[in-house]
């Protein structure tokens, strides 16, 4: 049963996708199969979906495509700075393949490599590699990633997918119910123990995983060291949870990267990446949680 701050939390991704025209119609089609266990989302790509899922689910069924636009503008971005183009992807936090399936299936790069934890939504990306016949381009792996080998507790968040998170710290203004959501024991290892066969030249990751991004990156020095561009989520309100931001931090500025770009941003041009102009950007985000943006590094 959703709680009524699962209710609240639903209004505000669905008035969100409302501001987008869409077919009244096909709006009404996505909430009648609500209580089905599974559905279908057709565009340019096929998925099986989550019903109910306002984040993935929706945007998929609706238009298609869900945040497909901010791995098209990170690419468009990193060809105009590299000599050498990207062919490979690597897909942290893949969800049910929104990012990686479409890359691949479109040709913007040649194979991709995909990091899932939830038991769940790693079957489903499993069954749309397949329904959309790219599965032998794709290599699939069933764990989150961390500083080093172990477990966490992911909690589940209903009727939206895309908040699946690690848990943190609870906090006194917790505006996501965190404390009453359901769990599920995950696996975590270090992005370098997948290492040997990173290609660094060719290959951008892109790295959405609800705050956790730099503890995340602590356990991929070997492959960060290497400078690949990198695509992460940037939500202050996760990371304060997770203690995590000034690790993000420390890691990107430390002469790893030189420049970063706003994805967000109207003019999604590069700037040069220092401390205090990450430091700005979390002041004026502030750590409302529906205050986000996704960063690109080169």
């Amino acid at each position: 049963m959703l709680t009524e701050e699962d209710k609240a939390d639903r209004f505000a991704l669905r008035t969100l996708f409302e501001k987008r025209l869409v077919n009244e119609e096909t709006k009404a089609g996505f909430f009648y199969f609500e209580n089905q266990r599974l559905m279908i989302a057709e565009g340019p790509e096929t998925y099986v979906v989550v019903p109910g899922d306002m984040a993935i689910g929706y945007p998929l069924f609706m238009n298609g495509e869900s945040d497909f636009s901010k791995f098209k503008d990170a690419m468009k971005l990193v060809n105009q700075v590299k000599s050498e183009p990207i062919e490979i992807l690597w897909d942290i936090g893949a969800n049910i393949g929104s990012i990686c399936i479409p890359a691949v299936n479109r040709n913007l790069v040649k194979k991709a490599v995909a990091f899932e934890p939830e038991k769940r939504l790693f079957k489903l990306l499993r069954a749309n590699a397949v329904l959309n016949e790219v599965d032998d381009r794709i290599t699939f792996h069933n764990t989150a990633l961390g500083a080093e080998s172990s477990t966490a507790e992911l909690m589940i968040g209903e009727g939206n997918t895309g908040d699946y998170r690690i848990v943190g710290k609870f906090l006194d203004n917790d505006a996501m119910d965190e404390a009453s959501r359901q769990r599920q024991t995950i696996k975590v290892q270090p992005l370098d123990n997948f290492a040997d066969s990173f290609e660094a030249r060719r290959t951008l990751i892109f790295m959405d995983i609800q705050g956790y991004e730099g503890l995340a990156l602590s356990g991929a020095q070997r492959i960060i060291s290497t400078s690949p561009p990198l695509v992460t989520e940037f939500w202050p309100y996760a990371m304060k949870r997770l203690d995590a931001y000034k690790l993000l931090r420390d890691i990107v500025c430390s002469g790893i990267y030189s420049e970063f770009a706003d994805l967000s941003s109207e003019a999604k041009q590069f700037s040069t990446l220092t401390a205090s102009a990450l430091d700005e950007l979390y002041g004026n985000l502030g750590e409302d949680h529906q205050k986000s943006t996704d960063l690109l590094f080169v």
